[in-house]
């Protein structure tokens, strides 16, 4: 009788007691795992380490060699010399005019979408101007050589202004297709103007540090052009058709400062004759494409060292844009305040950061070089694989330093390997080096990550960065150094 009984209690309980289960509080969660202090510190101390102490002390390794060169009898003439007002008002004149392109730069993705324009034909517009880009940057770029540096850059004013007229008379995608045309083939002002900078400082009897410095001053003003036109547009416009005319209107400024830029002297017929690198000048077609400084084995090692350096930066774009948007969540405001600090940053390390390090290593680039690349190549891991906001940002400010610097000096290696004659075609060149890199780039990143994901991307990028720093190490100071200064004697001796 009692079991029997038990059973008819339990039967009758189990139901309440399973009521009083569901109502119940769960049970509290496990205690959180205490992380030590070392965990939170360990990535920012790395980011410390890498891109900014160790850097330092490399700094003052090579100046305790002896490396910083300072001449007190010249520094006179070389202020004068990079206070070149050639330099001031070519500087002004490229502000205002990517600050008129970069006004369009909100209303562009709208005017797209309201003609239709979709993935395909936006990814086909980019590959159009990439390959005009490419074409033009070497025809203009020898063109300035030979007809004039101003000319050019009036040529360059006038396509922006042609393709702004059309997208103005034109109100569909046809018209958007079109107004790629002129601006992206014949707009190359910006490398034009680094040859042209290099003739004034040539003529004024500056040094290296001075073409560097001014190569800087037109970087940042390219730097804060980006920053400047978008915030222009947003206050002072609301539409696509008010941008166009707002962005011809700064255009058509611009090019009051090409009116009092000063010409630079014209060589000789005998001089235009021994052009660096060998060879005389041919009549025509063949005289106007023929370079015999792309003959040099330190022209090639800038253009291969250039092309991997940008290899890597756009590979590491598309992979970079998916992993900080996983990681932190970053919307559009907080894109705008990023973009904003590298804009910012960039265009500072060119102005005021790139002349005294080019002039403290000297005719020891190759090292500063290393330590551009060094800090390129250290602090992109680091950056892609933290979880602090803060310690993106402490990579990233010396990583653009270092982009900045590094641009510089290699354009100022490039004005001492190719003489006057030759400078123009040289710099565009170049630039179709980098355009190509901006071509294969970003596909190549974008594969290798959907193959083996973010490693695979990451590990190429470094190689390429690995690849730059042993050509720098084992072959800038013989062919690009040494084969300068031997040229620069001979011409001396001459």
């Amino acid at each position: 009788f009692r079991r029997v009984f038990m059973l008819k209690v339990r039967a009758l309980a189990s139901p309440v007691l399973a009521l009083l289960r569901r109502l119940s509080p769960p049970p509290p969660p496990p205690p959180p795992v205490q992380s030590t202090l070392w965990d939170g510190l360990a990535p920012a101390l790395l980011a410390v380490l890498v891109c900014w102490l160790l850097p330092a002390l490399l700094y003052v390794r090579f100046a305790r060699e002896g490396t910083a060169t300072s001449t007190g009898a010249g520094s006179a003439a070389r202020a004068g010399a990079g206070r070149h007002r050639g330099v001031l008002y070519g500087s002004l004149s490229s502000f205002l005019s990517v600050t008129a392109m970069a006004v369009m730069f909100p209303f562009m993705q709208v005017r797209r979408d309201a003609l239709g324009c979709d993935a395909l034909c936006q990814g086909g517009q980019t590959s159009l101007r990439s390959a005009l880009t490419l074409v033009g940057a070497a025809v203009i770029g020898r063109a300035s050589d030979r007809v004039g540096r101003v000319p050019m850059l009036w040529v360059g004013t006038a396509a922006s202004l042609a393709s702004i007229v059309i997208s103005l008379s034109s109100d569909s995608l046809t018209g958007m297709w079109l107004a790629v045309v002129p601006a992206a083939l014949l707009n190359q002002n910006f490398s034009v103007c680094k040859a042209l900078f290099s003739d004034y400082i040539d003529e004024a009897g500056g040094t290296d540090a001075d073409k560097a410095g001014a190569v800087g001053k037109l970087g940042m003003a390219v730097g804060f052009s980006f920053m400047v036109g978008p915030i222009l547009a947003s206050a002072l416009i609301s539409d696509y058709r008010r941008a166009l005319l707002l962005s011809a209107a700064i255009t058509a400024a611009s090019s009051v400062f090409l009116l009092l830029l000063p010409t630079p002297s014209r060589l000789s017929r005998q001089q235009r004759g021994g052009g660096g690198g060998g060879g005389s000048s041919s009549a025509g077609l063949t005289g106007f494409l023929s370079l015999p400084v792309l003959k040099l084995r330190g022209a090639q090692l800038l253009m291969l060292v250039r092309l991997k350096m940008a290899l890597a930066f756009h590979m590491f774009a598309p992979v970079w844009q998916v992993s900080i948007r996983a990681r932190f969540d970053f919307g559009p405001r907080d894109h705008a305040q990023f973009m904003g600090l590298v804009g910012l940053t960039y265009a500072l390390s060119q102005g005021f950061i790139a002349k005294p390090l080019v002039r403290s290593f000297g005719d020891k680039v190759s090292r500063l070089l290393l330590l551009c690349i060094l800090v390129l190549g250290g602090a992109r891991p680091v950056a892609l694989y933290t979880q602090s906001v803060g310690v993106v940002y402490a990579c990233y400010v010396p990583m653009v330093i270092a982009l900045g610097v590094m641009n510089t000096a290699i354009t100022t290696a490039a004005s001492r390997l190719a003489q006057k004659e030759q400078l123009g075609g040289f710099y565009g060149v170049m630039e179709s080096v980098e355009n190509v890199a901006g071509m294969v780039g970003p596909a190549l990143g974008g594969l290798l990550a959907r193959v083996d994901g973010f490693p695979a991307t990451l590990a190429a990028v470094v190689c390429f960065y690995a690849a730059a720093f042993v050509l720098v190490a084992l072959f800038f100071s013989t062919h690009v150094s040494g084969a300068a200064a031997a040229e620069a004697a001979a011409a001396e001796a001459a």
